[in-house]
């Protein structure tokens, strides 16, 4: 039975660890301490893997540092973990439009669009796209 207890206090203190680095995470992000933020949201990761605001915020932070690769991996994981959360088929639509691939980049913006029709970052992005095509 002392054993139980025993799983359950290590249980609660990684938890609050974890909310803990959640905190610091944001708290780094907002002071502009990009790698710092990164390393909390890795290490709440490690913790629990599937906890998707991590990797959208620290895929928001991989794309700052202009690590497209990275932020791409952690917005196609938020993706598969939360496929129905439009913001981050924008953030995953704004690496394609930066690298190009204009395509991908409608494809995403479209999909933010279906999932959430009130949202004015896919429509402005989209009108940007139909503007880019015009010149």
């Amino acid at each position: 039975m002392d054993e139980d207890y025993d799983l359950l206090d290590i249980e609660l203190f990684n938890a609050r660890l974890a909310i803990n680095r959640l905190s610091m995470a944001s708290i780094h992000a907002a002071e502009g301490r990009i790698d710092a933020a990164i390393e909390e949201y890795t290490k709440v990761l490690e913790f629990d893997p599937d906890l998707f605001l991590c990797y959208l915020n620290r895929g928001k932070l991989y794309h700052c540092k202009g690590e497209r690769e990275k932020a791409r991996q952690d917005f196609n994981r938020a993706i598969a973990l939360e496929p129905r959360t439009a913001v981050t088929y924008i953030f995953r639509g704004d690496l394609h439009y930066e690298e190009g691939d204009l395509l991908s980049a409608r494809e995403d913006y479209r999909r933010a669009l279906r999932l959430n029709p009130e949202s004015r970052e896919a429509l402005e992005r989209l009108k940007r796209l139909g503007n880019r095509r015009k010149r």
